[in-house]
């Protein structure tokens, strides 16, 4: 763990022995019952669609990327949106409860590795690949030496200890994260624990200075000549972590002359000077194997690799750091430094198998967890796993993320508009983590949310006054990410809007259709939106008569009294109808054996269907043909199985045969915690056992004309089941 180091009197410097990185995604979903929920897909991304993103990387970068994964930089990115994806799938499927146990990707193949057969057929409409099991750990004999090495991936320096007597003391290097801000809005940027810990983990206090460079550092120590050189800024107190999984720190920028952004230094694939074409960070992104990831230090530059394991303890030196291995070269004094999958923030610089070079001639990239001899490396997450930096300081720091300006679409700038206009847009780059803001006039605000696709639409909710009106439209990410303002004016018309109604349903009407056209009258070309809670099942366009109808495009909710939300938007002019306390019947439970007013033998195997979730309850009575004299009895036992289909269908087949009869069958269901109007249900049929013999005879009940067996059970949504049902048959005195 000891970094080499040098007095400074004698113009030396230290390169910790090893690097580290880490970066992360997050993301939320709120979980939804399973026959609710809209199936998690991972779309595929075509290199074509990216050449002008991919002409906008610095040439330097473009140069590593070909020379170390062996593909055009297109195909990087688009991969690395892949990446993205698949790590967005996977959030969002742990949030649901699924067992996702890591992510893999090969260019545009996604395999997602899960706990169970139940999480695999979750997870087959994903589109990717499914394997249940873990995923491969890594298998080395090699040692990872800890590296004590502003954009990110500039080079930062910083004295630890006393002078001696003659004046000398020892420095240290490591290298930038990723640029942020502290709960205030303050610059503060991410980098390795390691770099700010003596080896006792007591944190150092001197105070950080900038190292200004115009190409990687590599072999050379002329840095430690210029040192302090720049202030920077100071490692705030308490953040240095380094073991018991963690590899992190932050650094305050306070030097005046600093101001953060959210990129990272460019460097030229590890020969140019680190301000030549910064690559932008677009937000975060969690650990996927495959991913191609590019890693960038003041020693080496920039160098690229992929992802071998996403997450897994591993020893850096003398301590246990939890973190994704990947096999881009990372020399000593990187630690910290940014790693990046396209231009997502992955981790930082924690570990190598560099063992002491100076170069990465001689690095041989390992190609699969079991590395052997070949070389690897050690990132620090931003948010994969526990174990990542936003667990540790999330609290404390949040990513600076670039956001593009908002294109705004309408209202057209210099148009006219209705009295309540709907600002809708894209902004380029943006996903659902991202939100816009429209002020109108300088004095009213309205917010909205970024899709995924990066579209937006954001409604005015206040009846503007008819006349010129200005706007402001900024995009963000978190609590201090902003965009560009996008500016323009339009002017608000007074207009006359038919009223919308609902002609059908009616109010708190019910019925057996699962997806009954709602009809009414509106605005001619307004468009009409069907909706409940938060789910729209439809839409439709008012015609030039005024009328309208919308077909519900899937079943309503079954079982439980709603209201519909009838929604009518023509021009910035919005209105609202609410259809309460609708119902939709469920399906009645049936009989379908033995047939009413049948005759059948008395091994019979009842059966019918019933509502999925619904309990049921089997009542059978009647009239045994008997010549025997009847003799009182105790009840006698009754038992029987009981078969029941994922989609409601059942059979009940009694272990003893019926004696010979008239019976009547009738068969109850009901929803638990259902409207019973809707959900409660019965059929009954009468039939005739004959032809039965006195070896399948349930015993005898006595002298009585009359028996009830009663069977109640939970009918399961899910799977076919086999119960014992067990009933007894009562007699009464003749």
């Amino acid at each position: 763990m000891l970094p080499r180091r040098r007095n400074a009197a004698r113009i030396a410097g230290v390169l910790v022995a090893s690097a580290v990185v880490s970066g992360g995604i997050f993301a939320a979903s709120t979980a939804a019952q399973a026959d609710e929920q809209i199936p998690v897909t991972v779309p595929t991304f075509a290199a074509d669609d990216f050449i002008e993103l991919a002409a906008q990387l610095p040439a330097t970068l473009r140069a590593a990327i070909e020379r170390d994964l062996g593909v055009a930089p297109e195909q990087y990115l688009a991969n690395a949106e892949r990446a993205r994806a698949a790590s967005d799938a996977a959030t969002v499927l742990r949030d649901r409860g699924v067992g996702v146990l890591g992510v893999s990707i090969d260019g545009q193949d996604v395999t997602i590795n899960v706990e169970s057969e139940s999480d695999a057929s979750t997870v087959e409409a994903s589109g990717a690949r499914v394997v249940v099991g873990p995923m491969d750990s890594l298998r080395t004999e090699r040692e990872v030496q800890p590296a004590r090495d502003h954009k990110g991936g500039y080079g930062y320096a910083y004295q630890i200890s006393e002078p001696d007597e003659t004046g000398a003391f020892d420095l240290s290097r490591c290298s930038v994260g990723f640029s942020g801000y502290d709960p205030d809005g303050d610059s503060r940027f991410l980098t390795a624990g390691h770099c700010g810990v003596d080896e006792t983990g007591t944190q150092y206090t001197y105070p950080v200075h900038h190292i200004e460079l115009d190409a990687p550092i590599w072999a050379t120590e002329e840095w430690a000549a210029e040192f302090p050189g720049e202030d920077l800024g100071e490692f705030v107190p308490g953040t240095f972590t380094y073991g018991n999984e963690h590899d992190g720190g932050l650094v305050d920028v306070t030097g005046a002359d600093w101001e953060s952004v959210p990129q990272v230094a460019g460097w030229g694939g590890g020969a140019g000077a680190p301000d030549d074409a910064s690559v932008t960070i677009r937000g975060p992104i969690t650990a996927v194997a495959g991913a191609q990831a590019c890693k960038s230090g003041a020693t080496s530059g920039w160098t690229c690799g992929e992802v071998l394991v996403p997450a897994q303890s591993t020893a850096v030196g003398e301590q246990n750091v939890t973190g994704f291995i990947f096999n881009a070269c990372m020399l000593g004094g990187d630690s910290g430094g940014s790693i990046v999958v396209g231009n997502y923030a992955l981790g930082v610089n924690s570990g190598s198998t560099h063992d002491g070079r100076t170069d990465c001639d001689s690095w041989v990239p390992a190609q699969s967890p079991d590395t052997g001899d070949a070389d690897f490396s050690i990132g620090y997450s931003l948010a994969t796993g526990e174990y990542n930096a936003l667990n540790l300081l999330g609290n404390q720091w949040e990513l600076a993320v670039a956001v593009s300006t908002p294109v705004v679409t309408s209202p057209e700038d210099g148009g006219e508009t209705g009295p309540r206009p709907t600002f809708t847009g894209t902004v380029e780059a943006a996903r659902s983590t991202h939100k816009v803001q429209v002020v109108i006039d300088g004095e009213h605000t309205y917010e909205g949310d970024v899709t995924d696709e990066g579209t937006f639409s954001v409604p005015v909710t206040d009846e503007l006054v008819p006349g010129e009106h200005t706007y402001e439209v900024t995009a963000s990410y978190g609590n201090f990410s902003r965009s560009e303002v996008a500016e323009g004016s339009f002017t608000s018309t007074e207009q006359q809007v038919e009223q919308l109604t609902v002609a059908s349903p009616s109010e708190g009407q019910t019925t057996g259709n699962a997806r009954p056209s709602f009809t009414g009258t509106g605005q001619p070309g307004a468009t009409v939106t069907l909706s409940v809670g938060d789910t729209v099942y439809g839409e439709a366009t008012v015609g030039d008569d005024g009328s309208w109808t919308i077909a519900p495009s899937a079943d309503l909710p079954v079982g439980e009294r709603f209201d519909a939300a009838v929604t009518q938007s023509f021009e910035g002019d919005t209105q609202s109808v609410t259809v309460a306390g609708l119902g939709i019947t469920a399906p009645a439970v049936t009989i379908d054996e033995p047939a009413d007013g049948s005759t059948v033998e008395g091994d019979v195997v009842f059966s019918g269907t019933a509502y999925p979730g619904a309990s049921l309850t089997l009542a059978i009575e009647g009239t045994i043909t008997e010549a025997s004299e009847r003799v009182q009895a105790a009840a006698d036992e009754w038992a029987g199985d009981l078969e029941i289909g994922e989609d409601g269908t059942w059979t009940f087949t009694p272990d003893e045969a019926l004696k010979d009869g008239e019976y009547t069958l009738t068969a109850t269901a009901s929803v638990e915690g259902g409207d019973p109007e809707l959900t409660s249900s019965e059929a009954s049929v009468s039939f005739t056992v004959a032809a039965g013999s006195d070896d399948d005879e349930l015993p005898d009940t006595g002298s009585s004309n009359l028996w009830m067996l009663v069977v109640g059970v939970a009918l399961l949504a899910a799977g076919g089941v086999a119960i014992a049902i067990r009933a007894r048959r009562g007699g009464s005195t003749a």
